[in-house]
């Protein structure tokens, strides 16, 4: 059976607790973070390649009009295929980038930070999440010989 501790070692336990559990939380928030800004640097990255793409796919589009203005070679039909094979990369990469820019810029829905605000509703007394229940209603009740529920 486990040992059975006063009511003052159990209150002066409590700091070391709180500390504790605040120290986890920011290492839990500090890891979401990094996986956010992860999602965003991948979204950019894609997004820049995208942008670079575009500038040679402006490159190709005036060779283009080049030949076209020349129509002395047959030339600006490759250039005008080269120019459609680079918007259409640049389309894929634009497709792809933006949802993973949106999905990592949603800062708002942050677990840790829901955690945290449970944490302080509780520490202030107002019931977990605020909703006004109290965590110990979720604990099992186990009933002694004697009739008493604990």
């Amino acid at each position: 059976m486990a040992d059975r501790r006063s009511l003052p070692e159990l209150l002066a336990e409590v700091p070391t607790l709180v500390v504790g559990l605040f120290r986890a939380e920011l290492e839990n928030l500090q890891s979401e973070v990094k996986g956010k800004v992860a999602k965003l640097g991948i979204g950019g990255v894609l997004l820049a390649v995208a942008a670079v793409m575009a500038i040679f796919m402006l490159g190709w589009l005036l060779a283009a009009v080049n030949a076209l203005w020349q129509l002395l070679f047959p030339e600006w039909a490759a250039a005008l295929l080269t120019a459609a094979c680079l918007l259409l990369v640049i389309g894929i990469l634009v497709l792809v980038g933006i949802p993973l820019l949106k999905r990592g810029a949603a800062f708002k829905e942050m677990e840790t930070l829901d955690s945290i605000k449970d944490d302080v509703h509780m520490v202030r007394g107002l019931g977990h999440a605020a909703d006004g229940t109290s965590p110990l209603d979720s604990l099992p009740t186990t009933t002694r010989t004697d009739g008493d529920q604990r």
